[in-house]
């Protein structure tokens, strides 16, 4: 009787306990959130490479760059724009036809790098042995990535940074001859998966792949099929000059533009106070420069003329920026007004050089930003 007794409480306590167990997992499996695996990281560079065009005798072209960011779409969909900690100046001369890593980071694969951002701090350049500051047509640049699914656990984005240095002629106060240059700033970007790990490096200059240089002169020519100069009008009205640029955007990405040159010969109007014999005082007309491009930054949609001293804003305060122009879009950028060389003199309200554009003469336009676009207008006098 005793040993039945106990085999009965025996089973009845095993039996309670395998349901404990069983309600306590359940109770887990159902109150705890399930563990999404972690994706597999892919080592990312970021590398620059740069075929600047500059004037003769120019033997540098140092750009100072910090606040990279990549914009990455992870796989579940959400993005950011992730920042790479990366900061340093570069010799763009030592970049043509190489490449030299900038950043290098971690990022899911199968996750989509379609923008690069960095910043431009400061570029010096050297000509003739003379070291010149240069102001860059924007301090903020940001570059469309082509194709930028990230699908190896090795790859990177390479970034074609193609400026176009301007030098711009004039004379002080002592009728000396100075220069002022200005950056036009270019680029397009693709993701590379044909690296090694020494490219993940930073610091590392390769020189480029014929791949890579073929593929990254494809890509600019898409952009610049994309992104159109539909029509331009340059107007001269005394010494006022007119000029209107609409854009298209026939892709299907959205593109931003930084600004854009105008080329071509210009006249050139000098008033200059002169101490006559006996007194007294009189203008002499006097032209010693002759400029073949004209930079525009942008303020919203309006041109801004980048000439001579360099103003972080425009009369009305409002600083400078860029334009995107979403696909299917049509944008309209202007400029009215007088193109005056400011060149330090003491008397700043007053510019020593006053520029137009020649009547009946043709003019290049080309547009910066991303991919490189160019048209060709004729200058037409107003009534």
């Amino acid at each position: 009787m005793y040993r039945r007794w106990t085999f009965k409480y025996s089973l009845a306590a095993v039996i309670a306990a395998i349901a404990i167990i069983t309600v306590s997992l359940f109770a887990n499996l159902t109150n705890t959130t399930p563990v999404v695996p972690t994706a597999e990281g892919a080592t990312f560079a970021v590398l620059l490479t740069d075929p600047p065009t500059v004037p003769a005798g120019t033997t540098q072209l140092n750009l100072t760059y910090t606040d990279v960011l990549l914009h990455v779409i992870y796989p579940n969909g959400t993005d950011e724009w992730l920042p790479v900690g990366a900061s340093g100046t570069v010799n763009l001369f030592s970049l043509v036809n190489m490449t030299k890593t900038i950043a290098s980071t971690t990022i899911p694969i199968n996750s989509t790098v379609d923008k690069v951002q960095f910043t431009i701090a400061n570029v010096t350049a050297v000509i003739n042995a003379q070291t010149s500051n240069v102001t860059s047509l924007s301090d903020t640049f940001v570059v469309k990535v082509a194709n930028g699914a990230v699908n190896k656990t090795l790859s990177g984005v390479l970034i074609d940074f193609n400026p176009t240095l301007v030098q711009i002629q004039a004379s002080d106060e002592n009728d000396t001859i100075v220069y002022y240059y200005v950056l036009v700033p270019s680029a397009t970007a693709i993701i590379v998966n044909d690296i090694t790990s020494e490219h993940v490096k930073v610091g590392t200059i390769i020189q480029i792949g014929d791949n890579n240089r073929v593929q990254l002169v494809r890509v600019k020519e898409d952009f610049s099929k994309n992104l159109t100069i539909v029509s331009a009008t340059l107007t001269v009205n005394g010494n006022a000059t007119g000029l209107s640029v609409t854009l298209k955007n026939e892709g299907d990405v959205t593109f931003r533009v930084f600004g854009l040159t105008l080329h071509g010969e210009f006249n050139t109007t000098q008033n200059w106070g002169v101490k006559a014999f006996g007194g007294g005082w009189h203008e002499e007309h006097r032209v010693r420069i002759h400029p073949e491009t004209i930079p525009f930054k942008l303020n919203g949609t309006s041109l801004i003329p980048l000439y001579g001293i360099v103003r972080e804003h425009d009369e009305h305060g409002n600083p400078f920026s860029s334009v995107t122009i979403k696909p299917g879009e049509t944008l309209t950028l202007n400029f009215s007004g007088v193109i005056a060389l400011y060149t330090g003199w003491k008397n700043d309200q007053n510019p020593l050089f006053t520029i137009t554009p020649i009547v009946d003469d043709n003019y290049t336009l080309r547009l910066m930003g991303e991919g490189f676009q160019t048209f060709t207008v004729k200058a037409t006098s107003l009534p």
